[in-house]
């Protein structure tokens, strides 16, 4: 089930700056080059928190400035180290990053062409392991090749990817990504409109709810939304 929750947005605010008074914000180490719309996620390995910057594009905007690169930040001594390049042929931006049982997916996102097609999105699924830092073979391929899509954990177990940019449209896909069995499932999509299906939203899943906010929906110049929606998953 689906459906819009824009007073929750203001509960979940309120609730948020109650629980959380004196936020303080602390530079750290920079990444080793400039990145943006690259995948990010963060782990415990060790003992130590990291956070991992895999793909993205640098300062450039040119399709040679988007790189395969792969980064992991250590907290413990505040310093990042190269990775070994995420294996595939050409850099993509837009894609989203989960981990799952100490293995990082790195899903989807769109290559850039200086020609036809321009732009392609991408049905790959990338695993890293973080204990050992090396590449997996890749996990099973996205049934709807996707970019820019709403992806969190439920249950520390399956993988949400919601909505997001199949080559040409935004697609209202929900589909869902079992790493244990190297397989997908398709979930309810989200309702077929321009309320629900965007591209580069945010989201998350507290409980067996999954709430994405925000995103750019279908129409001249791509207008961005300030909807809340939620969903609720079916444990069964």
């Amino acid at each position: 089930m689906w459906r819009s929750a824009e007073l929750l947005l203001l509960t979940l605010l309120a609730g948020a700056l109650h629980a959380q008074p004196g936020w303080t914000w602390t530079s750290l180490a920079p990444l080793p080059r400039p990145m943006a719309n690259h995948a990010f996620c963060t782990a415990t390995v060790n003992g130590d928190e990291r956070a991992y910057a895999f793909m993205g594009i640098t300062t450039g905007l040119t399709s040679d400035s988007i790189t395969l690169r792969a980064y992991q930040y250590e907290s413990s001594i505040d310093a990042w180290r190269v990775l070994p390049d995420v294996p595939d042929t050409l850099g993509r931006v837009a894609s989203a990053a989960s981990v799952v049982n100490g293995v990082a997916y790195v899903i989807g996102g769109y290559h850039v062409f200086d020609g036809p097609p321009f732009e392609l999105s991408s049905d790959r699924v990338h695993r890293f392991d973080l204990a050992s830092g090396v590449w997996l073979p890749d996990g099973a391929p996205v049934p709807v090749p996707i970019d820019d899509q709403v992806q969190a954990v439920w249950r520390d177990s399956l993988i949400y990817v919601v909505t997001g940019w199949s080559d040409g449209t935004n697609v209202p896909d929900v589909q869902v990504y079992d790493p244990a069995n190297d397989a997908w499932q398709s979930a309810t999509p989200v309702p077929n409109n321009n309320l629900y299906k965007v591209f580069g939203a945010s989201g998350t899943i507290v409980g067996d709810t999954i709430y994405y906010y925000g995103g750019a929906s279908l129409g001249f110049n791509f207008p961005a939304q300030d909807e809340l929606r939620m969903g609720i998953i079916d444990p069964a």
